[in-house]
């Protein structure tokens, strides 16, 4: 049986959306609100949309959660900035738990060859990579998701390799998760 997705609401815009949609945040006794992704905070938790700009305008005054949350609550400053790093950071975990699973493949030629036999879910490509490298992906891909997030030192230094300019995710549930951390660190910085 299909796992039924869980829905929650974000406490500001009032969208209901399934729940890794939507970013959880803690707010603790003293008020202080914190990210907490990954449930381990005690707390009182709550939801808001995948946005920075949502998350700037909590820095600002009057801060809306005080009256959604009937107290007063305490928002750092630096809060979109902090979740922007976490939400990074885990877009290259999950590359790194996909090599380790054997479903990343990097370096052009083999990026070539997974993508001709079919066996390619998308390509991340860095961000930085040349020209004449983007369109030969380009004519070799064609319809194939391409995602452009980090640059070649990041992906370099999140798998321990140099020069990392082309990646392919191989179909399965590796490559559903990686998607799913990217997704929401684009729409992040996009929203």
């Amino acid at each position: 049986m299909a796992k039924e997705t869980e829905n929650r609401k974000c406490v500001l815009t009032g969208k209901i959306l399934p729940k890794e949609d939507l970013l959880r945040f803690v707010l603790l006794n003293d008020g202080t609100v914190l990210p907490d992704f990954n449930k381990k905070i005690d707390g009182h938790g709550f939801y808001l949309s995948v946005s920075k700009k949502l998350l700037t305008e909590l820095a600002s005054k009057p801060n809306p959660l005080n009256k959604v949350l009937h107290t007063k609550t305490i928002i750092r400053e630096d809060l979109p900035q902090i979740v922007e790093n976490i939400l990074y950071q885990k877009g290259l975990d999950a590359v790194n738990l996909a090599r380790k699973a054997g479903d990343l493949v990097s370096g052009f030629e083999k990026v070539k060859d997974v993508i001709a036999k079919g066996k390619a879910a998308f390509v991340i490509e860095a961000s930085d990579a040349g020209e004449d490298g983007k369109q030969k992906i380009a004519a070799i891909a064609k319809d194939l998701e391409k995602i452009t997030l980090y640059d070649v030192a990041s992906l370099s230094k999140a798998l321990n390799r140099e020069s990392t300019v082309y990646l392919a995710v191989k179909k399965g549930p590796m490559s559903a998760m990686v998607r799913s951390a990217f997704k929401r660190y684009q729409t992040f910085l996009n929203e």
